[in-house]
């Protein structure tokens, strides 16, 4: 009896410490998927955060038919084997400040500040920033809120029960990443979406990059899956996949059709274009983590310094 009494003594005051904690708070308890998404949607909307983030990208060109093996390798060499990380401050959806690399892509850290639709780039750690262009992020998935949008937009949500994420107790949640949401984004891309809000070259050029990429791009196992804490209902953190083959033959004419249109193609040279064919495969990895929700964060609209390093191909979006 004593030993009993002792027993349920320890077991009493466990259960306690744990409530003191909070480790036994869950605020999903019962949640359907949906409202699982609906609470972290409420949860990170406007507030601020910090966030890191890690991805890999990587060409498959193998199957490209009709361009000599140089000019392949010159096309797709720089996205071989891209590792992308970095880090962010989020004051809003509108207002954050990124510190990423993507090697061997680009062999400085970028800092890019996004401030109430336009974008600024550093090449010298935030010394000086060269001006990015305009650019609406409304659609395109790089926050936790529109991470949770993706969700929710798949329509295929499921809630693949509770884990353990970065220590953290968290409700997984999956779907698949279908051929639906793909045009969505490129819609907002051509600027046939209510979103697009680019202007300038940068309107013109991702207009048409959306165009060419909805003709030729398809979509297969590509997937989303997102972990949201049951503590209070926020995201902790996610991973995305993706894999994409574009058919190169309807891509290349494409290209021909816009150089040809603004005159960027002598006359009577079509003959001499390569007849191409076949696929690239496209494989992308990302994963993002989330913390310091309600931090404060301030983040600064840059000064454009004409002076600072040059941007490559002339801007970040093609300004």
């Amino acid at each position: 009896m004593r030993q009993l009494a002792r027993l349920v003594t320890v077991a009493s005051a466990a259960a306690l410490t744990v409530t003191a904690c909070g480790g036994s708070t869950n605020v999903l308890q019962g949640k359907s998927p949906q409202d699982i998404i609906k609470l972290a949607s409420a949860s990170v909307g406007s507030g601020s955060y910090h966030m890191t983030m890690h991805g890999k990208v990587n060409i498959d060109a193998s199957g490209i038919k009709g361009l000599p093996p140089d000019a392949v390798s010159s096309m797709t060499s720089v996205l071989k084997n891209v590792t992308i990380d970095g880090k962010g401050d989020v004051q809003s959806p509108q207002r954050m400040r990124m510190t990423m690399t993507m090697k061997p892509l680009i062999d400085k850290t970028l800092v890019v500040v996004f401030y109430d639709g336009k974008v600024y780039v550093s090449q010298d750690n935030g010394a000086t920033f060269a001006d990015g262009g305009n650019l609406n992020l409304q659609g395109l998935p790089v926050s936790p809120q529109d991470m949770l949008t993706m969700l929710k937009d798949t329509g295929q949500l499921q809630d693949q029960g509770a884990t353990s994420r970065n220590g953290t107790q968290v409700e997984h949640l999956h779907a698949v990443i279908n051929a639906d949401y793909l045009s969505k984004v490129l819609d907002t891309l051509s600027g046939s979406g209510n979103a697009a809000g680019t202007s300038g070259a940068s309107a013109q050029i991702l207009q048409q990059l959306g165009k060419i990429f909805q003709q030729t791009m398809t979509l297969s196992n590509s997937s989303v899956d997102a972990y949201v804490r049951q503590s209070d209902g926020r995201m902790d953190s996610n991973d995305a996949t993706v894999n994409i083959s574009i058919d190169m033959g309807k891509f290349f004419a494409a290209i021909v059709q816009i150089l040809g249109s603004a005159g960027q193609i002598p006359s009577g040279s079509a003959g001499q274009i390569p007849n191409v064919t076949g696929t690239m495969a496209v494989n992308e990895s990302v994963t993002a983590t989330y913390s310091d929700y309600g931090a404060k964060i301030t983040v600064a609209q840059p000064t454009v310094d004409p002076n600072a390093p040059a941007l490559p191909s002339g801007g970040l979006f093609g300004a």
